[in-house]
């Protein structure tokens, strides 16, 4: 049998991994380990559509799963939080449910192989933030016999232990816990040191942080997978609390920024920076400082390559999340679970709701005009150009989508995974906010769907195998 080895070629070349994760979507054998990526050789032909090219050799491919991965959307959460990690499972070709509070008392977990716990506040427990019995016990029950959990910032605090409502899956106690906002907000450099998490990365790589567990390095059972190197930049996007650098040197350097455990039969995985949020993320938070701070000294020419040349569904972050999730075995055959069938839902509802999402858009792109008046005239013709670009990419994307769904129908996956997240952007849009803040709220909806129109693609190609 003939296998196609595609090179693995790092965190900023993703088409080759979300075409990876559409064969196993298919049920198509692939795989991936440190030396690339390998599918089935009869994939080759979908993959030259996509201007994906490899090597044929001879061999078996090995046979991988896609994971059932449910991202925690309840009132302790709330949008955007849980939209960052539908942007970065949708960017590396992964389907997804949001799921509530009340669903997983409900026993909604056992159609899950991984619950995605985002930044928000599940700080205080998640049966306290949502008035609501049972949720903590619930998800602490799904782990123990053989579920997977992933949790980022405000999600970390919740695997930690040292206050109610905690999971206390990481045998550590964070340095502040009920007085979380007491570090800040940055972007800050961390580097990996386990070798499965760091493929495909750098030796360092820098993530927006807002307000993560910040860990001693004491001994636990709790295995630290990567650390603090370097503070980057303050920020003050979202939140005007920006993490001071003597913090940083004082409390942070050098500490736990990653940490995995064992639950029961099951296994936790904690960041404390957010690796979900995308580049569009720091842009907004360069725009809000750097940007504002150089324009006067560099030019427009400098500031405009310094926006336009950060990376869209492709970035740092999205590959160390993949890798957590094959560092949890995820892609392995797991006792118990039902493997995924692909199945199709016609096209007609998601069409339908990007025909709105489209008109809250345009007003959305009106009040970024307005927004923008107060700035100085350099300031205005730098953000009249990053509003062309990003409204000339929304007509794009639209325009793909309708494009490839001109067929009908449409993986059922991927319709209510983008159909969830895109009705919480529709109404979120019109809520009153700073230009910045502004902007990186109606790029959401861009990156969504430009990650959804890139499984599309992928998905029409293998189709026609």
């Amino acid at each position: 049998m003939t296998i196609l080895k595609l090179a693995d070629r790092g965190a900023f070349t993703g088409t080759p991994l979300t075409f990876l994760n559409r064969c196993r979507a298919h049920r198509i054998p692939a795989s991936d380990d440190a030396q690339g990526f390998a599918a089935d050789g009869n994939v080759a032909d979908a993959a030259a559509k996509l201007g994906l090219t490899g090597d044929a050799v001879e061999g078996l491919p090995a046979t991988s799963t896609a994971p059932r991965i449910a991202i925690y959307a309840g009132e302790a959460i709330g949008y955007p939080y849980w939209a960052y990690y539908a942007h970065a499972l949708l960017s590396l070709g992964l389907t997804f449910s949001p799921i509530d509070g009340r669903e997983i008392v409900g026993g909604a977990l056992s159609e899950f192989d991984l619950l995605i716990m985002p930044g928000g506040f599940a700080t205080w427990g998640l049966d306290r933030a949502e008035n609501l019995a049972g949720i903590d016990a619930a998800i602490h029950a799904f782990i123990c016999e053989g579920g997977a959990f992933m949790g980022s910032c405000g999600g970390g605090f919740y695997a930690s232990d040292g206050r109610p409502g905690w999971l206390g899956a990481i045998d550590a106690t964070p340095n502040y816990t009920q007085e979380y906002l007491s570090t800040g907000a940055a972007v800050l450099g961390i580097s990996i040191s386990d070798p499965v998490l760091g493929r495909g990365l750098s030796e360092a790589i820098e993530l927006p942080y807002y307000h993560g567990p910040v860990y001693s390095n004491s001994a636990r059972a709790a295995v630290s997978l990567g650390q603090f190197r370097n503070f980057i930049s303050e920020s003050r996007l979202f939140i005007d609390n920006p993490l001071a650098p003597s913090l940083f040197d004082r409390e942070m350097k050098n500490t736990p920024a990653v940490l995995s455990a064992d639950l029961g039969r099951g296994k936790v995985i904690v960041f404390s920076p957010h690796p979900e949020m995308g580049e569009f993320l720091r842009k907004g938070i360069v725009l809000e400082a750097y940007v504002r701070r150089f324009l006067p000294i560099r030019g427009s020419k400098v500031m405009d390559e310094t926006l336009r040349f950060f990376m869209k569904e492709d970035c740092a972050g999205f590959r160390l999340i993949y890798n957590a999730l094959v560092y949890l075995g995820l892609f392995e055959a797991r006792g118990g679970s039902t493997a995924l069938k692909m199945e199709k839902a016609p096209a007609h509802e998601l069409l339908d709701l990007l025909g709105e999402l489209d008109t809250a858009m345009t007003a959305s792109f009106g009040r970024l005009d307005a927004l923008a008046r107060s700035e100085t005239q350099a300031m205005q013709q730098l953000l009249a150009a990053e509003f062309a670009r990003l409204g000339q990419e929304w007509q794009d994307v639209l325009a793909g989508i309708r494009a490839e769904s001109a067929g009908g129908r449409v993986d059922t996956r991927l319709a209510n995974a983008l159909i969830g997240v895109l009705t919480a952007s529709t109404s979120s849009l019109g809520a009153s906010s700073k230009l910045t803040e502004t902007l990186v709220l109606t790029e959401m909806p861009v990156r969504l769907c430009a990650a959804g129109l890139r499984i599309m693609r992928c998905d029409n190609a293998l189709e026609t195998l």
